[in-house]
């Protein structure tokens, strides 16, 4: 688990973030609290290097009782090769950073016109924290010990 640091958006954290990067893993159920997930579609401020940036509406998954948003790093890639074709499907996920989400209203109004990143900063929500997965295969394993 990761927190972050500073914020980088003027509007309050939401949401603890996982993005998922196994395709053949997609939770259906929480993984804190083993309910079902819900599908949530939120647009998704996207960091990509050197000094880009781009707001995705893309569909999460989302638990309202944990306030989890999982986000599946393989639907992700494929829509920023489409917008950066530089990069390479072996090189993409090196060169961006989702950094929370925006305010419908504010992503609408880049639809029309380009986003400037200032205004897109002041309507940014954080992410409360950031966590990474680790899937363990099924099998048996040694009782873990407690030190």
């Amino acid at each position: 688990m990761t927190k972050r640091p500073t914020r980088i958006g003027r509007l309050e954290p939401r949401y603890t973030f996982i993005l998922n990067p196994y395709t053949d893993a997609r939770f259906t159920r929480c993984p804190d609290c083993e309910q079902p997930m819900k599908l949530r579609k939120l647009p998704l401020f996207i960091h990509v290097d050197p000094l880009e940036s781009v707001v995705l509406n893309k569909t999460c998954r989302y638990c309202p009782d944990c306030d989890l948003l999982i986000a599946h790093q393989d639907q992700i890639e494929a829509l920023l090769l489409q917008m950066f074709p530089a990069y390479t499907p072996e090189t993409i996920h090196e060169h961006y950073s989702i950094i929370g989400t925006v305010e419908r209203k504010v992503w609408r109004e880049g639809l029309t016109m380009p986003l400037p990143l200032a205004k897109g900063l002041r309507y940014l929500h954080d992410f409360k924290e950031v966590h990474t997965i680790y899937l363990r295969p099924a099998g048996w394993y040694p009782e873990e010990t407690k030190d």
